[in-house]
């Protein structure tokens, strides 16, 4: 999640000028044209690098699949919303015969997995709730498989799923995340998330 989240610049910027500014190589995103800095606390941080090693010691060579923690991606759905969002989640993984050449602009492919952690700031108010609660939803709208929305404070993780067809579901601590078809093989328990 964007967390506690601060727009630096009220100005109107796209994603090709966004990409071309010193705030692209650093913890920001562009959110409908506005750049908002990342603030993420210690507890968020770690739990977004629990479920990254845990990805890794399933697939060391990334034969799988590769996870970015710092990626920008630009994606387009059914209206042209690409040039003015660059968005940066907390983890996102892609398949390996999906996943994009080197580049140092923004990634055009939609990961097939993303997680999000929300932080303390997130439901202080309304507006962050809403703001987040977009936030959450922006993933699966643009073609993300599956999205892990993790929420320390209810030790919780709500998963939502880019296939309408697949109700979102809501796991707590006794039950276990799986990768499904998007990390074959992969387990972490829930409770592992907050330890």
């Amino acid at each position: 999640m964007v967390t506690q989240a601060r727009p630096i610049d009220a100005k109107y910027v796209t994603i090709g000028e966004f990409e071309q500014m010193s705030e692209f190589n650093g913890p920001y995103e562009l959110i409908n044209g506005v750049i908002v800095k990342k603030m993420a606390g210690d507890n968020h941080d770690r739990i977004a690098r629990k479920i990254d090693r845990a990805i890794e010691k399933l697939d060391p060579d990334d034969n799988l699949g590769r996870t970015w923690r710092t990626g920008t991606f630009k994606l387009a759905s059914g209206t042209d919303d690409a040039r003015d969002n660059g968005r940066m989640p907390d983890l996102a993984y892609i398949i390996a015969d999906r996943v994009p050449p080197p580049s140092d602009a923004s990634m055009t492919v939609a990961p097939d997995l993303v997680v999000e952690v929300w932080s303390p700031g997130d439901v202080n108010a309304l507006v962050n709730l809403r703001s987040t609660r977009n936030k959450m939803e922006y993933w699966p709208e643009h073609g993300v498989k599956i999205t892990w929305c993790v929420n320390p404070a209810a030790k919780e993780v709500e998963v939502l799923y880019s296939d309408n067809s697949k109700p979102a579901m809501i796991y707590e601590i006794g039950d276990t995340l799986d990768g499904e078809d998007v990390i074959p093989g992969f387990k972490m328990a829930v409770a592992d998330l907050f330890v």
